[in-house]
């Protein structure tokens, strides 16, 4: 997003005492959807609902940006209401955020967004709570560590924000650096640099991260192929664990290895297959419940229970008003695998119904990971405003 910058006469202006008016906008989204839950032994029915209300305001020749949000669950049998617990963004140093869980509901109101930017002539400074993304994944992201999205989230709408200095340096046309301070729950201060810039047909990037959990360097790279008109890439992340972290998961260091395909399907389909593989995890499905303790007790980004998985999505348009987006994923540990479906129709400018689906298959493997999930099944709507 760019900031838009004020003229001299206003600098002068704001130092006299006579700064312009604010420019403000502001505009939001609900959504509210009927759901029905499929558990191993029991099932439930319910909705959630969200309504996020955005501002925009010009302020000290940059840019204010305020997204605050408040979620609505309710279920008629309490067993399922956890489902919907939010999970907690490690990077956040304030508590802006206020929950009230009941027996059947809960209610959950947070400032998720809250950060001023400005853009100068080769550079840009970002202040505040502010999504961050890291990373080459288009369904896992292995080096990014600052509120990723889950991969079984079907409302994949908002990157959760963190508390952090953002600086944006173009060193050239085709080599930008990243340099990133937040502080965490802990209040600990954490670092994190990447310097990134473009091939002849493709890019690459290289983090290095100083956490309270660990220190870390990854490389990212994707390159098109023009032989297969596909577009391949790949991640490796090596961390050295903390004291506390080694204490945690009983090892000193770990591993994360993506690699991925992508192409464009006719005029408008987009198919990514991608292959995960990660040392912090169980090699077996005995361990599954010790591994969910170990992240638990830990702020390092689960990206599941297991050593290895494989994820193919594909998203198109059905009409120029209807798109589909479908994902499918396999543990390799055991073999199982989880699939959802999300259709989008624009029923006007600011309307949009949904259907969403999440589905795992009852003939796998008993004590899978994916079979401690519920079934799924979400109509709803979405209005902008």
């Amino acid at each position: 997003m760019q900031a838009s910058s004020l003229a001299f006469e206003d600098d002068l202006d704001m130092l006299l005492g006579e700064a312009p008016a604010e420019q403000q906008t502001w505009s939001g989204v609900f959504e509210a959807n009927l759901l029905v839950l499929d558990g191993q032994t029991d099932s439930a029915m319910g909705t959630n609902q969200f309504a996020r209300l955005e501002s925009y305001t010009q302020l000290w020749q940059g840019q204010w940006v305020n997204h605050a949000q408040i979620d609505f669950d309710y279920v008629n049998h309490g067993w399922a209401l956890p489902m919907f617990a939010r999970p907690e963004v490690a990077d956040r140093a304030v508590d802006l955020e206020w929950q009230d869980t009941q027996s059947h509901h809960q209610w959950h109101t947070q400032l998720d967004w809250s950060y001023w930017q400005r853009s100068f002539s080769n550079s840009s400074l970002t202040v505040g709570r502010q999504p961050v993304t890291l990373g080459l994944g288009r369904v896992f992201s292995p080096t990014d560590p600052l509120g990723a999205f889950n991969v079984f989230d079907l409302d994949r709408l908002y990157k959760s924000g963190v508390d952090a200095i953002k600086y944006d340096y173009f060193l050239t046309g085709s080599v930008q650096t990243q340099s990133i301070a937040t502080v965490n729950n802990h209040d600990h201060l954490q670092l994190l640099q990447t310097i990134k810039g473009s091939l002849a047909q493709g890019v690459w990037l290289v983090t290095l991260a100083h956490r309270e959990e660990q220190k870390y360097i990854s490389v990212s790279a994707q390159h098109y192929i023009a032989g297969l008109d596909v577009d391949g890439y790949a991640e490796y992340l090596y961390g050295s664990l903390s004291d506390t972290s080694e204490t945690v998961f009983k090892q000193d260091s770990h591993q994360r290895m993506l690699l991925g395909l992508s192409t464009k399907v006719g005029a408008n389909g987009m198919l990514a297959v991608e292959w995960l593989q990660q040392t912090l995890a169980a090699n077996t499905q005995s361990d599954y419940a010790l591994w969910q303790q170990r992240y638990e007790h830990s702020n390092i980004t689960n990206l599941g229970i297991a050593k290895r998985y494989l994820a193919l999505s594909y998203a198109d348009e059905w009409s120029d008003l209807t798109r589909y987006e479908l994902l499918a994923m396999q543990n390799l540990i055991d073999d199982h695998i989880n699939v959802s479906a999300v259709i989008t129709h624009s029923a006007s400018d600011n309307l949009q119904v949904r259907f969403a689906l999440a589905y795992t298959p009852s003939s796998g493997p008993i004590n899978s990971e994916f079979e401690q999930f519920s079934d799924l099944v979400q109509l709803g709507i979405r209005y902008y405003f």
